[in-house]
């Protein structure tokens, strides 16, 4: 079997969204208090405190989710889905096309 890859995209949007959606509860706050640092200097150092945690919690969080793309797992299928993720060529059509097989497969069996 060919070695897993997990695309460097999904990474980074992963990365990116888990910032601003995941832990919108340090984000929000850094932010606000960045903007209030530029007067008090006190609030731009808790302000950049806060960012630098969310932007850790962000990468252990995205690290996780590599690396659970990278296992081998006994659910046929996720390991479908690792095997979409894979795949040379355009990773969301892949996981499109497995979806929209996937969703044939359920419809044919309800039938």
């Amino acid at each position: 079997m060919n070695e897993r890859k997990y695309p460097l995209s999904l990474f980074v949007f992963g990365f990116i969204t888990n910032v601003l959606f995941r832990f919108f509860w340090l984000f929000i706050p850094s932010i606000i208090l960045l903007i209030i640092g530029s007067f008090i200097e006190s609030c731009l150092y808790i302000g950049l405190a806060l960012l630098i945690l969310d932007l850790i919690l962000s990468l252990i969080e995205q690290l996780k989710i590599y690396q659970a793309a990278l296992q081998e797992s006994d659910n046929p299928d996720f390991c479908s889905f690792q095997d979409a993720l894979s795949k040379d060529g355009n990773w969301r059509q892949n996981v499109m096309e497995l979806v929209d097989k996937k969703t044939k497969e359920n419809k044919g069996s309800a039938e």
